[in-house]
């Protein structure tokens, strides 16, 4: 699985994390891999992100944990 950096910020304070992303979404369109990545930082950082992720609307998984929990990527970077 490729490992990705992820630069964060949550709440206003900045943050970094390192995500493992299964290979075909890594391998997928860009849009798949942002809401994977997306994914697994809210997973980590926020153990309740679920309910945010899961809602069906036409929202990005980033969009839903920005608008839910003040959770924004900033960039993310393969290593």
């Amino acid at each position: 699985m490729p490992t990705y950096r992820v630069n964060y910020q949550h709440i206003g304070s900045a943050g970094e994390i390192t995500v493992e992303v299964p290979t075909e979404a890594a391998a997928g369109s860009e849009q798949e891999l942002e809401d994977t990545v997306a994914k697994r930082v809210g997973e980590r950082i926020l153990p309740h992100a679920e309910l945010a992720i899961r809602h069906q609307d036409e929202r990005t998984v980033a969009e839903k944990l920005a608008k839910a929990y003040d959770l924004v990527i900033s960039s993310y970077t393969r290593l």
